[in-house]
């Protein structure tokens, strides 16, 4: 019933409301064409039309048209960029990847390609990024290499998202949002207004949000719908002018959550294992589902709900010395807590025959009891940046001090054939318990020069210095068993530079060619036995060239780019599982290049109807791809086996706001909103990954829709905004992530939300 109700109102309110469209009122002084978007990208803002880089900016007002509240939701929004909720162990990471460069692992061993930054604080561990985030101003998204500014482990790009400060004036605004699944959402905001003569502001948040899984689950005891989730995140902002020149914010935020992984699908099984865990419904067990399209039925798999608690706090002081001279100090500090009981092969309770000929319980690969992780984080930043005369420049400082533990208990089952007849099972567990700590120095600098003798040219320059200290210590456990500890300690060091060129033609149209490096950390895979393996950092250079345009009056803005990136000792990191149990495993692969194009427009059709869309195109060329050779123990060269894996090589999106009617203040608007990912692997080789080939990530294809009824005056002082929205209105069955399990004999998909309906409602006082 919401469905049809919500539906109707998508795509008849339009018709209905349309009526008053001659009240919509345009002046030619009002008509300014595409708005520009101010981004800090070099450290210091400036017009997104001004910045030598692909990058993609998100103003204030789109972030509350597609109501954007999480890292989660920007997928799509830039073309070459893959921003997925991850699936596994953990329920608050994410899966990013940029111009082919990202990460399948969500954990906390690995450092990520790409850097997320919040108000200037780096979100070191996709495995806690997924929170509720109040009041965005803004969303950059840095494409290709930022070794320079945004340091280490920006070999793929980086993600800067800023929250508003607080208002100078007094207000509260109330949002409730209801939708598919029985989503329920509320946001109560307050800003307290300047503080009398003060300066001080401040603002203050809290957010429930609510949702039945997907999938709906049989069992009622101790379990839940597989994506379910509940939380609630509380924030906080204050700024203070505390003298002329010199101001002071601080962000605090904190989330705490209870929510189930999504459910991984059985969805192909070696023949042996089919044979032996297909048997456990006749053995008293649960029965074994195998399906390999999307499960649209209820499933029986036990999935307790986890606990996650994420909080941080930052402090920012900036002091205005002069036009010559503005210093700066970032401060920042984050804790991440999880611990999540996962179910990998979505089944019952399964029932084999063992070695010793009894019956008893048996496991695809589950984590029945929660696997543990936390992590802190503290970091600091200095920078000093200004003009003299022709040069502009940026002078900084990083520090950078992590520590992550992690506790996991992997229980899975060892199929044994005895005879053609009979097929038993060994139960093996391991039990892996180990603490990782990274620190990171750096030293930058970037200057651009603008020489008054030649109109329009930047000649632009930068270095960045990096140390890096990494230390592993474990102890595991294989079958009760103790392990030999593992102890790993390695630094080292890099120099990441920039250069390049821009000329403006004229106040429509420039230019830029650009060359710049950038490196990620070496580390340590943390799992097995015996001395962790450690691996080589990565290193890159790229070489790009763009233009930037803004034609007819503002009205149709193009900025184009091409890229070439060159990627040595490129870390590859991939799932194996065996009869040691499973983890990720990271290897230096090699050389490889990639090559590719975006496109992003945005046209002004009329005053009232908006068009923006983008194209994206990636090609790898791997030269070497070193691989061990189990038969041989000799590494050789699979280059021509590669996969491109978990991207996708072609991206688009198209989008259209319709400005249907305005009456004084209040205004009705249409968003609509497509974009295609083409389908691409899960892994990159196959000889590793016997599945690959039948857990393809699907390519898809997003329809949304969001119809806004803003600002409704009630009374003198309060304003209702009315939005209905839609998100994947074609209903498609998406397979967004799989799991190859090797030797084990079976894998798994994840599937994706079907079509989501719902009605938010805000109140502005």
């Amino acid at each position: 019933m919401l469905h049809r109700k919500i539906a109707l109102l998508l795509s008849g309110g339009a018709v209905v409301l349309a009526g008053p469209v001659c009240a919509q009122t345009v002046t030619a002084a009002e008509s300014v064409g595409v708005g520009d978007i101010i981004v800090t990208a070099r450290k210091k803002a400036e017009s997104l039309q001004n910045v030598p880089l692909s990058i993609t900016g998100i103003g204030a007002e789109e972030i509350a048209d597609r109501d954007i509240s999480s890292i989660g939701s920007i997928d799509t929004l830039a073309p070459s960029v893959f921003v997925e909720a991850a699936a596994g162990p953990t329920t608050s990471g994410v899966v990013a990847n940029i111009r082919g460069i990202g990460g399948s692992d969500s954990t906390g061993v690995s450092d990520y390609p790409i850097a997320m930054y919040i108000d200037g604080v780096l979100m070191s561990r996709p495995n806690a990024l997924l929170f509720d985030m109040v009041d965005l101003e803004r969303i950059e998204v840095l494409r290709g290499p930022q070794g320079t500014l945004f340091g280490r482990n920006t070999t793929g790009g980086a993600i800067n998202i800023f929250t508003k400060g607080p208002s100078d004036t007094f207000g509260v605004q109330e949002k409730l949002t209801y939708g598919t699944d029985n989503l329920f959402k509320s946001r109560t905001t307050l800003d307290t207004g300047q503080w009398g003569d003060s300066g001080i502001s401040a603002k203050l948040a809290y957010s429930h949000e609510q949702q039945d899984g997907y999938v709906k689950n049989r069992l009622k005891d101790h379990t839940a719908d597989p994506g379910a989730r509940n939380s609630e995140s509380g924030f906080l902002a204050i700024h203070g002018d505390v003298s002329p020149g010199f101001t002071i914010d601080i962000r605090a935020d904190v989330t705490s959550a209870r929510n189930a992984p999504m459910m991984q699908q059985l969805s192909v099984i070696a023949p042996l294992q089919y044979k032996y865990f297909g048997q456990s419904a006749s053995l008293g067990g649960a029965p074994l589902i195998v399906e390999d399209k999307y499960r649209e039925h209820v499933t029986v798999a036990s999935q307790p709900r986890g606990k996650q608690t994420i909080w941080g706090t930052s402090l920012t002081m900036q002091y205005e010395v002069s036009p010559a001279l503005t210093l700066k100090s970032i401060t920042g500090y984050r804790r991440f807590k999880e611990s999540q009981a996962v179910n990998n092969g979505g089944q019952g309770e399964l029932r084999g025959r063992l070695i010793d000929g009894s019956i008893g319980r048996v496991y695809m690969f589950d984590y029945p009891d929660p696997a543990r992780a936390r992590d802190r984080q503290f970091s600091q930043e200095f920078q000093a940046t200004g003009t003299l005369s022709d040069f502009d420049y940026v002078v900084g400082l990083y520090y950078f001090d992590q520590k992550y533990r992690s506790a996991t208990t992997q229980r899975f089952t060892y199929v044994v054939p005895f005879s053609d007849t009979d097929v038993r099972g060994s139960n093996l567990v391991n039990f892996r318990n180990y603490q990782a700590r990274s620190k990171s120095y750096a030293a930058f600098t970037q200057v651009s020069w603008k020489p008054a003798a030649v109109d329009g040219l930047e000649v632009t320059g930068g270095l960045r210095y990096t140390h890096d200290k990494k230390e592993l210590a474990q102890a595991n456990y294989y079958n009760g068993a103790p392990l030999a500890p593992g102890l790993g300690k390695r630094s080292w060091n890099n120099l990441s530079w920039l250069g390049s060129v821009t000329y403006r033609f004229s106040p429509e149209v420039l230019a830029y060619a650009r060359v710049s490096t950038a490196y990620r950390a070496g580390g340590f895979d943390a799992g097995g036995s015996g001395r962790p393996s450690g691996y080589d950092p990565e290193k890159v250079i790229s070489y790009e060239v763009g233009l930037k345009t803004d034609l007819l009056d503002r009205r149709l803005r193009i900025n184009l780019s091409g890229y070439i990136t060159d990627y040595k000792d490129l870390q590859i990191s991939q799932f194996t599982a065996g009869s040691n149990g499973g983890g990720t495993r990271t290897v230096n692969a090699g050389k490889v290049t990639f090559t590719g194009f975006e496109a992003e427009v945005t046209a002004m059709l009329t005053d009232f109807l908006t068009l923006d869309g983008s194209v994206g195109y990636v090609h790898p060329n791997y030269k070497t791809y070193l691989y061990r050779d189990p038969k041989t123990d000799q590494l050789i060269n699979v280059a021509d086996e590669v996969h491109l894996a978990h991207v996708s090589k072609k991206t688009a999106r198209i989008g259209a706001v319709w400005d249907i009617a305005k009456w004084n203040d209040t205004g009705l608007s249409l968003r609509l909103d497509y974009s295609y990912k083409s389908s691409a692997p899960t892994f990159p080789l196959d000889r590793v990954s016997p599945f690959n080939p039948y857990i393809r990530r699907t390519a898809q294809n997003e329809l949304s829709a969001r119809l806004t009824l803003k600002d409704v005056p009630v009374g003198d002082k309060l304003n209702l905004t009315f939005q209905a929205f839609g998100d994947n209105l074609l209903n498609e069955k998406r397979a967004i992530s799989a799991v190859d399990f090797g030797s084990l004999g079976f894998a798994t998909r994840t599937w994706g939300p079907t079509r989501q309906l719902g009605l938010t409602v805000i109140a502005s006082y």
